[in-house]
């Protein structure tokens, strides 16, 4: 079962200082089914295929590393009262013990070549009722970016049914939602988040073609300019097909 329909979010003014993750963390929260004495399992970074843990040097645009998007939301669910456990996947697979609740941040680009197998692996340690859930933000058209970093971007990001599919292959039942929410910045916050690298995808660009990005969208906007977007989150919520039957 796929439903695409956005999740409706407050006007851009009245958005809290932290933007639009409030709205994506209470989503979560409901889609996950968390209720009191819940613990959500928070699937992070830290794994690694066995052979790429062997190499001692990665190119830059491969670097496993917490991204600011996800870092930020793990904190705002954890401080809106949920009770949650960072833990690597393979630990995750060491346990003998069947999860509820799992929540996998920043998942369509971390396991690009492992996916299925994580998938395949996560399914076995689930409880028959459980939810999984895997989010990561996505590129709207009208994002703060300079043109190459958004190309590239929009090259990289998986759509969220290419997920939903893998799931299913791996068992699951696939729900398909997205979270949009309007914003109103100022062009300086726009390059602070250029210069800091707080998108993702900035990650995987030297120095020098970073300053030339800020060079672009310093021409684009004035500094006095307020600038309008759309911030845009893709959430795949898997469930085994026994959960439905309940």
């Amino acid at each position: 079962m796929t439903s695409g329909n956005p999740v409706s979010c407050v006007s851009a003014d009245a958005l809290p200082p932290d933007g639009p993750l409030p709205g994506l963390a209470k989503r979560i929260i409901e889609l996950l089914r968390v209720e009191k004495n819940d613990l959500v399992v928070d699937l992070c970074r830290h794994f690694q295929p066995p052979q790429a843990m062997l190499e001692e040097s990665r190119p830059r645009d491969q670097i496993i590393a917490p991204s600011p998007f996800g870092e930020r939301l793990a904190f705002l669910v954890l401080t809106s009262g949920v009770r949650m456990v960072q833990m690597g996947t393979l630990i995750f697979g060491q346990y003998p013990m069947r999860y509820e609740k799992v929540l996998l941040r920043d998942g369509f680009s971390l396991f690009k070549d492992s996916l299925r197998q994580l998938l395949a692996a996560v399914f076995k340690q689930l409880d028959p009722a459980a939810r999984f859930l895997i989010v990561d933000s996505a590129p709207s058209s009208d994002a703060p970016l300079f043109a190459e970093g958004l190309r590239r971007w929009k090259r990289q990001h998986r759509s969220p049914e290419v997920i939903a599919e893998l799931m299913r292959e791996a068992g699951f039942s696939a729900q398909v939602e997205r979270v949009e929410c309007l914003r109103r910045v100022s062009a300086a916050e726009c390059y602070a988040w250029v210069e800091s690298r707080d998108w993702p995808i900035l990650d995987s660009f030297p120095e020098a073609e970073l300053q030339h990005g800020l060079c672009e969208l310093r021409a684009r906007y004035s500094p006095e300019r307020m600038v309008d977007f759309t911030s845009r989150f893709d959430l795949v919520l898997g469930m085994k097909p026994e959960a439905l039957k309940n």
